[in-house]
């Protein structure tokens, strides 16, 4: 079987601070002068955010394939709430109740970074394990590989990182080698030291994409990686006066293939990605206050 070797131990590469920003750069400076002038009781802007939050919960869990849902409910889910009363026969592939459960939970995680910013605490090892605890609540079981090899499902613990390793097989039969268990806790700590010191005054595009790539890299969960990393590239973007991150079911493709370059040393694709997604949100949200003005 071949091997991906996906870990590296966490250090600085500079061609992080080479990457195009130009897209982002065209529309910021309107952007956060726009910003600056909306009461923070706008009620138009917090109704806006609630869609986002809803809308970054449902499709996260779509993306890990953790359920299915049809277009027509998460509409209205993302406009009215999450109610299971919205639910038709043939809606998602999970019992009703799992999947209310994963949304809340996925929610709940998601409105964290946002007090967690408002308390204005510096990121580290103990929220990101917060992070893991709110959004795996009800989840039971992960995937883990035994010592002869095995594939084999064991109880997943919430908000500690992983004591198996989680090395996923693609479709192609090659194996993905994240950081082995024993040697988490010093690569969080290095991710830690280096996003508040060599990343600090990066670009913020740069510090969301380096945090969600070099976080994948690590994979220091059981399972609740892929849901974590958009996190925390929505905690960097949020922190800055931004929106929070969603990859929507139809970019996955595009979004793994950005991933998988980054794995290779390109990282522009994935920075691209954030950008497309942040600019949309601005463009709806300017065109909702103009309907007001």
């Amino acid at each position: 079987m071949k091997e991906i070797q996906i870990w590296k131990p966490v250090a600085f590469d500079p061609a992080w601070l080479k990457l195009n920003t130009e897209q982002m750069d065209q529309v910021l400076s309107a952007w956060f002068e726009k910003r600056a002038s909306i009461k923070d009781d706008n009620d138009e802007m917090k109704d806006f955010f609630e869609r986002i939050k809803r809308r970054q919960a449902i499709e996260t869990g779509i993306v890990e394939g953790l359920y299915t849902l049809s277009r027509g409910a998460t509409e209205t889910f993302v406009m009215q709430g999450f109610a299971e009363d919205y639910l038709q026969h043939g809606d998602t592939n999970v019992s009703n109740e799992q999947l209310m459960e994963h949304l809340q939970d996925q929610y709940e995680a998601l409105d964290w970074v946002f007090h967690f910013i408002k308390s204005d605490r510096p990121l580290s090892v103990s929220f990101i394990k917060e992070l893991h605890a709110l959004i795996t609540r009800h989840q039971e079981t992960a995937d883990a590989i035994t010592p002869d090899g095995r594939n084999v499902k064991i109880p997943l613990v919430h908000g500690k990182f992983k004591i198996h390793p989680n090395n996923p097989t693609r479709k192609d039969g090659s194996k993905v080698l994240f950081c082995p268990p024993e040697q988490v806790d010093s690569e969080m700590d290095a991710f830690i030291s280096l996003y508040a010191n060599e990343m600090k005054d990066a670009h913020l595009l740069v510090r969301a994409a380096w945090t969600h790539f070099t976080f994948v890299q690590i994979h220091p969960f059981q399972d609740g990686n892929g849901r974590i990393a958009r996190l925390l590239a929505s905690f960097v973007l949020i922190k800055e006066g931004l929106f929070p991150f969603t990859v929507e079911r139809t970019d996955r493709k595009a979004y793994i293939q950005a991933l998988e370059a980054a794995d290779d040393g390109n990282y522009q694709l994935l920075c691209d990605i954030i950008t497309e997604d942040q600019i949309a949100n601005m463009k709806t949200m300017q065109a909702l206050l103009l309907e007001q003005e």
